[in-house]
């Protein structure tokens, strides 16, 4: 017993580490944008349009995470990358020890806690997404065990005017609530009448916040926009990524669920589903389904433990598995802390962000517009605030009806057609009065990038996507007789003077 006590001390300080230092070397491509917005909020309260970009400026922007930011830039001075990762980790945590839900026995939640951290390391970070993990713990932790539910139903609605403010994943938390309703009361064969009049309190409270009702508005163009999952990495399908961490959890869950799918309330299978088709449909959404099936998988495993124990010698057979499997999760976890702190150490501010570039650049400020990388423009925005960008990772949805042809009506298509060769550049760099580029230096693909590309030819060869053009921009720059100014390891800089005509 104390050997399992240890054994969990040491693996929780072990997580606890490996979390924190990933979120201290990884500077995730939003950071920047969010902790400019939030010092602009505060200076000057909440913007009604579009404050960082000089193609979609008068577009009607809403920062659906406002709250967030204005909180990272009040600690972020006081605390720096360092607290704020503490901070982020203890969150991630937290989430995952409230999904754990109870158990008999706090060994059979071992496995499955090993499995769910080393899900959710891949995602963890100094990013806004980690609240909607915590979140959606709390809200299944109310709706979904009879107590909770009687002691803090009446504060759900306030919890939904909190969780609006501060991510934009209250939509699923919304949806979550009323698939709960819709199918206990199925089960029940009777309208749960207190559940769905707090429902319709709660998604009323959704409505106070700076935008109102228009906020749905924003979530709702995420959400149907189709291209998200061909353009944007963690918008992709997870079928074709492999996670032995996420294929190790699936199937131990999936087994239990199916043998015991007639002892589960259906709420509990709905969810299960529903957040597994959303899980298999985009990366992004994993962690959500980790957090929802965690509690189905321990009480799947308690009900076979106790199973086991009525056959002679089970209890001593499913020890046996159980320490076998607790082991093979361990080595997985510490191969995908390897990779994952591999991956963090290549996204940080000296390894992948402009840093020298951008001070060059803010001592000989240009004239004109800077076109620059999409996964770059979060960090312009902060770095270099002298100069708005042409695109960030505020914009892959943003479409409209421009009220000027000297703004875009849709400017992701605008950036992937002119990068990849689909449209002349000259008439848009015209059009916005671009004169430099800033741009990644040509370097060797790395062994994901190579990936990446045999992924998309296997989807080419199934009929999903179009083969693109094999363009290099940098060359074209040089064919059209742009000048370089600087470059170093990892970008460079082209100007042209006077603008293309």
């Amino acid at each position: 017993m104390n050997n399992r006590k240890n054994f969990k001390k040491i693996f929780f300080i072990l997580t606890l580490s490996i979390f924190w230092v990933k979120g201290i070397l990884f500077l995730d491509p939003d950071f920047g944008w969010h902790l400019r917005l939030g010092n602009l909020i505060l200076a000057s309260g909440i913007p009604k349009t579009d404050p960082f970009s000089y193609t979609m400026p008068s577009f009607p922007f809403i920062a659906h995470e406002w709250l967030t930011d204005v909180i990272l830039a009040k600690l972020y001075p006081a605390l720096g990358q360092i607290g704020l990762a503490g901070i982020y980790t203890s969150l991630a945590l937290f989430a995952l020890i409230i999904s754990l839900g109870k158990a008999k026995s706090s060994y059979l939640k071992t496995l499955p806690f090993i499995l769910g951290t080393a899900i959710l390391l891949g995602y963890s970070g100094i990013r806004h997404q980690v609240i909607s993990w915590l979140f959606l713990a709390l809200l299944l932790k109310i709706i979904l065990n009879e107590s909770t539910w009687k002691k803090w139903r009446w504060m759900v609605p306030p919890f939904f005017i909190g969780w609006t403010n501060l991510h934009g994943s209250f939509a699923i938390g919304i949806t979550t609530l009323f698939l709960v309703i819709f199918l206990k009361s199925w089960r029940e064969k009777k309208l749960w009448l207190e559940g769905l009049f707090i429902s319709i309190l709660s998604l009323l409270a959704t409505f106070i916040n700076p935008y109102g009702p228009r906020l749905w508005w924003e979530i709702w163009l995420t959400f149907s926009d189709r291209s998200l999952r061909w353009t944007i990495a963690e918008w992709q399908p997870s079928l074709f990524f492999f996670n032995p961490s996420f294929t190790a959890l699936l199937t131990l869950s999936a087994i239990l669920i199916w043998r015991y799918r007639k002892k589960f309330k259906l709420e509990e299978l709905g969810l299960y589903l529903l957040f597994l088709f959303q899980g298999i449909s985009s990366l992004r959404h994993i962690p959500l389904w980790v957090i929802v099936s965690l509690p189905t998988t321990i009480t799947g495993l308690s009900w076979f433990y106790q199973e086991a124990k009525l056959i002679k010698e089970g209890r001593q057979r499913f020890a046996k598995a159980y320490n076998f499997a607790i082991a093979g999760s361990l080595l997985i976890f510490l191969l995908q802390s390897i990779f994952s702190l591999g991956g963090a150490k290549s996204i940080t501010e000296e390894t992948f962000y402009p840093k020298k570039a951008v001070e060059f650049l803010r001592t000989n400020l240009p004239k004109g517009q800077i076109f620059s990388e999409y996964g770059w423009g979060g960090y312009l925005i902060w770095k270099l605030p002298e100069k708005k960008v042409f695109i960030d990772g505020r914009m892959p949805s943003w479409r409209w009806q421009a009220p000027s042809n000297k703004e875009s009506n849709y400017v992701m298509k605008d950036y992937n057609e002119l990068t990849n060769d689909r449209t002349e550049y000259a008439p848009i760099f015209q059009k916005y009065g671009v004169n430099t580029i800033l741009w990644s230096s040509t370097k060797p693909k790395s062994l994901g990038e190579q990936l990446e590309d045999k992924l998309k030819d296997v989807l080419i060869s199934l009929g999903i996507g179009k083969k693109e053009m094999d363009f290099n921009f940098l060359q074209q720059l040089q064919k059209d007789e742009w000048r370089q100014i600087y470059q170093d390891p990892l970008a460079v800089i082209y100007q042209k003077t006077p603008f293309i005509e």
